[in-house]
Formats: C-alpha cells, structure tokens, sequence
C-alpha cells in the first residue's frame, strides 16, 4: 500500500455540509478526478418503446485519487460499483459528469482521440475466463493492446510480453500456449500482463481476485503491489471483501445505490465508521486474528434488500434497512457532512441540528 494520504482542510468543519468528497479531499495533483458523474439506464415499454422510468446505477458520484495511490470501491451488489468504473474508463457512457485523466476530461473526447486516451486507461476484469480470447495464444493477448496503438515492432512486442510474463511470475513459454490450459490464477495474471501492456497511468480492477482460490489471490495482490510501484500506477479497486480493501488501498468509497454513503482515508473508516451502512458492512467481516477483531465493530444486521433502482425511496435512500432512521430520512437526501479531517458521511447523525434527537426510537 502506499503513504498514507496527506490532504489539505479547507472552510469545512466537522458537521458541516459539503457539496462532495472534492471539496474536502482536493488533491493538489490528482491522476483521476470524479465530478458528479452519474450512469442512468433507461428502462423502455410498449410498442413505441416509451421511456417509463430508468435506473440510477451511479448517481452524481465524486472523488479525486492522487497519482500511484490506491482508492477501493465497495458495496453490496447492486451498489453500482463496476458501473462506476466501466463509465470511468468510458468503457460505459456517463449520463452526466466529468471524468479527467491525468489533466484531461475524458468525458468530451471521441473517435481518434478517445482511442489515443485509452492509452492510459485500462481494466482488468472479474473473470478472467471470459476476458481472454481462447483462440488466440497468450502472446497474441497480451500485445494486442499494443497493436491498437501501434506501440513497436513485432521484435519489441515480443521482447515486452516475455518483459510482463515474467513481471506476472509466468514462465516464457506461456507465450504459446491458449487460455484453456491455464488456471485460474495464471489467466488473471495474463489480464494483468494484458493491461499494463501499454503503461497506462490509471487501471481499474474489477473483483480481480474474487474467482481466484484463496491460495492464488495473495500472489495476485501481490503482483498487483509489484507493479503499482514499478510504474507508478494508480488503481480503482473494486471489491465486496472489506479485508481486502483494508490491506490494498489508501482511500475508500462506500457505494449505496449509486451514491456515496461514506469516504475517507482507510484505516480512519476501519477504525471508526461514521455511517451505519458502513458499520453494518464492518462487522460482518469474519474475524480470525485479534487485528480482524480490533477493526469489527457491534453486529448490526441489516434487514430487507437494497431498494429497487428504478424507484429509489424519497429521503435517505438507505432508511429502510437502517436500524437508526429517525423522521428526518424521510423527508429529504441527506448531504455528505464532513465528519473529521480525514472523511464524510452522508447522515443526518452528523447535522449538529439532530445530534440530540437522532437515531432513537422513540421519534
């Protein structure tokens, strides 16, 4: 993982309401910055395909990573997370928003230029069965990404896919071989070779491990590690297991239902997590060794299912499952309130205005 994160404090308190993550959390040079982006499918009925409704996959979502850092994503599913990163890569077309790499607004490029720009942007996905082409031989893959950008000569692509195999921890003679006789692990390691083919600045990994045996995953993350270091990568760490997420990245989001609930620095979350998803999600975490405990707050069971996408509830959108909903939820969003130095919350437990009535039961 790398140094924790230095940030600068700006007009906000704790308690107070702010407008997003940004305006707390301002890098000075960002490699990625989120602003209110948001992906919308539309949902079509009758002969005519009339829109009726449509679903708020993310909804106006903002951050900033700075470069070579790692910033996790996580939620149940649903929550919006791999939409999140496919509309980042514009692998998935945003609604509405802006997305800039590196100082430049992806959401206003296309055609040849948008092509150029991939460059810098790369994933690698969930499963790594369904990502390779099983009629092309380990080599074809991995220089494929350098084909489209016309990056060297046949001679220098081979040379660098025997560079990234070895980087990857598989031997040369991979090269020839196909997707089907690899395992699972060894096909993931493959994705990465594939992705950071082209040095891109910015990779979003997708659950990279989340189909892996435990035994392979550590050596995955590990590699993962290597690499960011290596070339100084920036990562978008998409993931359900919260231990993971604790031992990879330097910032995290909590996505409920396309929006951010809770950011901040990592271990400020894990310590003490300021929403009530967030602790819900903490102390399911299975817990082994003393660390695990420390870190797992009183279970909190969530009740019900996330709500429907299409028909988002009025008021807090997580209110139905929330043990500590009081009338305000109700009634109108809550913003995101800075709640320390480090991180925000989106709950009306941290408006200085219902710290004295909130979160009871006898509202």
């Amino acid at each position: 993982m790398s140094q924790p994160l230095h940030t600068d404090r700006f007009e906000y308190a704790p308690g107070d309401q702010i407008q997003d993550e940004i305006a707390v959390f301002d890098d000075k040079d960002p490699l990625l910055r989120v602003e209110n982006l948001s992906k919308h499918f539309p949902i079509y009925e009758g002969i005519i395909k009339r829109q009726v409704a449509a679903v708020r996959a993310v909804d106006d979502v903002s951050f900033t990573v700075p470069r070579g850092q790692t910033f996790g994503l996580v939620g149940e599913s649903g929550s919006g997370k791999t939409t999140l990163g496919r509309s980042i890569l514009r692998i998935t077309d945003p609604t509405h928003g802006t997305v800039e790499v590196d100082g430049t607004d992806v959401t206003s490029l296309s055609g040849g230029a948008l092509k150029k720009q991939r460059k810098d942007m790369q994933m690698v996905f969930q499963d790594p069965s369904s990502s390779l082409n099983p009629r092309k031989t380990i080599k074809q893959i991995i220089e494929t990404p350098m084909k489209i950008h016309d990056i060297g000569s046949a001679g220098e692509r081979a040379q660098r896919v025997e560079e990234l195999l070895e980087m990857v921890d598989l031997p040369r003679e991979f090269m020839y071989k196909y997707p089907s006789s690899l395992s699972g692990g060894q096909k993931q390691r493959v994705g990465i070779a594939r992705a950071v083919a082209v040095n891109p600045k910015l990779v979003v990994l997708d659950e990279p491990t989340s189909a892996l045996d435990v035994s392979v995953q550590a050596r995955v993350i590990e590699i993962l590690n290597d690499l960011q270091k290596r070339f100084d990568l920036t990562y978008i760490f998409i993931s359900h297991d919260l231990s993971l997420i604790k031992n990879v990245s330097d910032r995290i989001g909590v996505l409920y239902l396309g929006r951010f609930v809770e950011t901040g620095d990592v271990d400020s979350v894990f310590q003490d997590p300021q929403h009530p998803y967030t602790r819900a999600l903490l102390s399911a975490i299975p817990t082994v060794t003393d660390e695990d405990r420390q870190y797992k707050p009183p279970e909190l069971t969530l009740e019900g299912e996330i709500p429907d996408p299409r028909e988002k509830p009025t008021g807090c959108a997580f209110r139905s499952r929330c043990p500590e909903a009081f009338e305000p939820c109700a009634e109108e969003e809550p913003a995101m309130y800075q709640t320390d130095s480090t991180r925000c919350s989106r709950c009306y437990l941290h408006d200085e205005a219902y710290q004295d009535t909130g979160g009871s039961d006898d509202q």
